[in-house]
């Protein structure tokens, strides 16, 4: 891995001198562990050190990537003629007037701690052994993984811009299976997690109301969503709502809604990496300094996360979310989910007769974009709420629910909020509250053979 700053500069120098032409690179460094458990046994556990290098030339307006695992002379010099070769076969990017040349201060943040760094294999098998023993007097076994990691950004262009952090990064995901029940905790954290808490949620999960099991017609119901199922939702808005691409060929409800209430008034959603106690991290890899973006406000569409060519392309200003030089055009991977004022068992306790929803399972998110009409299944735990209590488990149920009515229909929010990882995005992920929602659109349940 590239902790020196020095280094990763050498680097980019170089790369950036064989450019010939206006250019930015990333250097990307991770040295990370993950320990993969299943039936209670830890089954495998894997360390990786790698390092990438992502040079994009601007040549004549058009815009050309390739990219490197090999830091040496030639290497440098080849990856840098494909990129040329790949800008030479490409249309020039719309109104756009260059990479970024502000190069101001990014905010001072702490964004590595000693407790990720420090823990080793052993001391993560430890405090599985601990969580799988717990889980034995419950009648519980577990699966999931396990996973730290220390990683290196480094980015600089021909404008002088030059950034460079190293953040570290833990996360836990628990499945706790009895019989055909089963539960679900997740948490991702600059800090180490407690694995052992996300054992005892996940256990509880499987074992609440285990003696009281029923079915459920079809329906429109009352939904109290756990941040799993929450977070899986938002990566696929940052797909097909949230990005300049999908602003721009008109697929996202943000098209001719920015700046009209369009959600509930209790709906603000923000890219923010700034908080410190969430995931935070100085600078998108374009180099431009984080700040806190409102991307929906009190049910406003703001703005979509978009890079610098898409913010020239549609006249937005720089979102500071360009993660991947000239791929996604801008994301959100710092979603923050206002939260209320609520606590989960207010939220139940104010149910008369509704579904409470651990997480999210086999999401389609391309329904119809325009409405963000999805439809998946619950897992890992769903719940009957009658007169104000858990009443029964229920099945997986099918859903068919658009985004924008459900976040419209949002009827409260706890105060409390969970953050939650995804699997493509190392920098950041989504903190959101217990969210109520009036009328989603249940449609079955599950098939046995799904």
């Amino acid at each position: 891995m590239i902790r020196c700053e020095e280094e990763a500069f050498h680097i980019l120098d170089a790369a950036l001198g064989a450019a010939d032409a206006e250019a930015d690179a990333v250097l990307l460094s991770t040295d990370q562990n993950i320990s993969r458990f299943a039936n209670s046994n830890l089954h495998q556990n894997m360390s990786e050190i790698s390092a990438e290098l992502t040079l994009r030339v601007i040549v004549d307006g058009a815009m050309g990537v390739a990219s490197t695992t090999v830091f040496d002379a030639d290497e440098l010099a080849r990856t840098a003629e494909l990129a040329r070769e790949a800008a030479r076969h490409s249309d020039p990017l719309q109104h756009f007037t260059g990479l970024y040349r502000g190069n101001d201060a990014a905010p001072l943040l702490t964004t590595s701690h000693e407790d990720v760094m420090r823990v080793t294999p052993a001391d993560k098998a430890r405090a599985l052994k601990a969580m799988f023993d717990r889980g034995r007097a419950h009648g519980v076994h577990f699966a999931g993984s396990f996973a730290t990691a220390m990683s290196s950004a480094a980015c600089a262009n021909t404008h002088g811009v030059r950034r460079f952090s190293e953040f570290s990064r833990s996360e836990g995901v628990v499945i706790a299976i009895k019989g055909s029940e089963s539960g679900f905790a997740t948490n991702i954290s600059r800090h180490l997690v407690d694995i052992g808490a996300l054992g005892e949620e996940a256990t509880l999960k499987a074992t609440l109301a285990e003696e009281h099991i029923e079915d459920l017609e079809p329906g429109t119901f009352d939904v109290i969503l756990e941040p799993p199922a929450t977070a899986e939702v938002i990566e696929w808005l940052n797909m097909i709502s949230f990005t300049g691409q999908s602003y721009d060929d008109g697929s996202s409800f943000f098209v001719g809604n920015v700046g009209k209430r369009l959600l509930g008034a209790n709906c603000t959603m923000t890219d923010d990496a700034l908080d410190e106690s969430f995931m935070p991290f100085p600078f998108d890899l374009e180099g431009l300094p984080k700040r806190n973006v409102a991307i929906i406000e009190a049910g406003i569409p703001r703005t979509p996360a978009v890079d610098k060519a898409y913010a020239d392309r549609l006249g937005f200003v720089p979102t500071a979310t360009g993660w991947s030089l000239g791929g996604d055009h801008g994301s959100s991977l710092h979603t923050v989910i206002a939260g209320g004022d609520a606590t989960r068992e207010e939220l139940i306790a104010s149910t008369k007769l509704g579904i409470w929803v651990t997480r999210f399972n086999y999401v389609n998110g391309l329904l119809e974009p325009k409405s963000a009409l999805m439809t998946g299944t619950t897992r890992d735990g769903t719940f009957l709420i009658r007169d104000g209590r858990v009443a029964a488990r229920l099945p997986n149920l099918r859903w068919t629910q658009s985004m924008v009515e459900a976040y419209a229909n949002i009827e409260a929010l706890t105060s409390e909020r969970r953050a939650v990882g995804a699997w493509y995005n190392e920098f950041g992920g989504t903190l959101a509250p217990i969210m109520k929602v009036r009328g989603w659109h249940f449609t079955g349940k599950q098939s046995s053979s799904s």
